[in-house]
């Protein structure tokens, strides 16, 4: 869902402090593992990156299915952890999609 909150744009822009768009989504994640597989294929990249609630950042490696297998490039959101999630698609930038688990109390704000 296409955002204008400045919470969601803070954490989206603390994650990836270069970014100069303007597009910001955010997603309620109500399923129990997510894809992380990040590598470029067909020009399509999506870069992931967990930012806790404390500030503190995680960067997980590349994914590729050839080198991992599928459960080192599944992950588990828990609440206080929000993904962040910067897509590429065909080589043009899609913006930034900051997903949450369900309990973070930020699901709460007005989505536009």
């Amino acid at each position: 869902m296409k955002t204008t909150d400045l919470k969601i744009k803070a954490i989206a822009k603390y994650a990836y402090t270069d970014y100069k768009g303007r597009k910001f989504y955010v997603e309620i994640w109500d399923g129990k593992s997510i894809d992380i597989t990040s590598y470029w294929d067909g020009g399509t990249r999506t870069y992931f990156k967990f930012v806790r609630a404390d500030g503190k950042m995680l960067i997980p490696p590349e994914t590729a299915p050839w080198v991992q297998v599928k459960e080192n490039r599944e992950a588990i959101l828990v609440p206080g952890v929000a993904l962040v999630r910067h897509t590429y698609f065909c080589g043009h930038e899609c913006g930034i999609t900051v997903i949450l688990h369900p309990d973070d109390e930020i699901k709460q704000l007005e989505l536009k």
